[in-house]
């Protein structure tokens, strides 16, 4: 099984996000695992369901109509 890594995560590639409501540029606010429960940002960055899928599920916002969602980044082979 080939080592998968995100580039959104390891800032290895840039990536602007689209708001699905109003269009504007929004702001990639890092992996959406890492906003669920208490320390989140301190667990395991292994991604065993976004992992097998070949995406790393992010969080973003929206400044202009204060939008958030979930956005799909493709990961890379290592």
């Amino acid at each position: 099984m080939p080592v998968l890594l995100c580039p959104a995560c390891n800032a290895l590639a840039s990536h602007q996000p689209r708001c699905p409501c109003c269009g504007a540029e929004a702001a990639d606010e890092g992996r959406a695992a890492d906003w669920v429960g208490p320390y989140a940002p301190y667990g395991s960055i292994a991604m065993p369901d976004d992992g097998a899928s070949g995406v790393c599920l992010h969080a973003a916002s929206c400044p202009e109509c204060r939008e958030t969602f979930t956005i799909r980044v493709p990961l890379w082979p290592l």
